[in-house]
């Protein structure tokens, strides 16, 4: 808990829910199975957008990722529950959480069930486009030690991205997604999944 509020700290007093919507691009990525994150790895989410419904009892996440050899825009649909966690499919049963909300950045912790019954914890950091400063770094690595990952396991996601003016990332193919005038065809997915309703919390 006390690495907790230092992470608070170090990102910001959290905002309202209204803040969770709009434009974000992954920043980082830490994982206890550090293979799913990977370049190429099916967790290596390169988050877009997020928009909320229903006072955020639906969130929904699209982001690009690595899917077949093609760089796959994906969207998926997340119904809080009575926990006040949000739970949908993607890669197996998803339980994720805002932790940590503000202006310029969101942190999202996740539980991933795959279908061989592996359970991979997850922290996602999005923000604006700007890398973590050292003291958010440094926070960030605290965080993930309470939550049994290692520090050595954090991949700089953002660094993987070139932002063009127009604001477009391109990827390189020995990176994960591909760029747009490679080799590869642009899939598109949506994954909207009907999983029982809590009531808001």
């Amino acid at each position: 808990m006390v690495k907790f509020l230092l992470l608070a700290l170090a990102f910001g007093l959290a905002h309202s829910q209204a803040e969770l919507e709009g434009k974000w691009v992954t920043t980082a990525i830490a994982a206890n199975n550090v293979d799913k994150i990977e370049a190429r790895g099916p967790l290596r989410l390169y988050v877009r957008e997020i928009t909320c419904s229903e006072a955020c009892s639906k969130m929904e996440v699209t982001f690009y990722v690595n899917a077949n050899n093609q760089c796959s825009q994906t969207q998926i649909t997340g119904y809080r529950q009575d926990d006040g966690n949000c739970r949908t499919q993607f890669e197996g049963d998803n339980v994720f959480k805002p932790v940590i909300a503000t202006e310029d950045n969101i942190v999202f912790s996740s539980e991933i069930v795959d279908k061989a019954g592996r359970t991979t914890n997850l922290i996602f950091v999005v923000g604006k486009g700007q890398p973590l400063t050292p003291e958010q770094h440094e926070k960030l690595e605290a965080y993930a030690k309470e939550s049994s990952i290692p520090p050595e396991n954090i991949r700089d996601v953002l660094a993987t991205a070139e932002r063009s003016a127009l604001g477009v990332v391109h990827w390189s193919p020995t990176l994960g997604c591909p760029r747009r005038t490679g080799p590869y065809r642009l899939a598109v997915r949506r994954l909207a999944v009907h999983a029982a309703l809590g009531p808001a919390a």
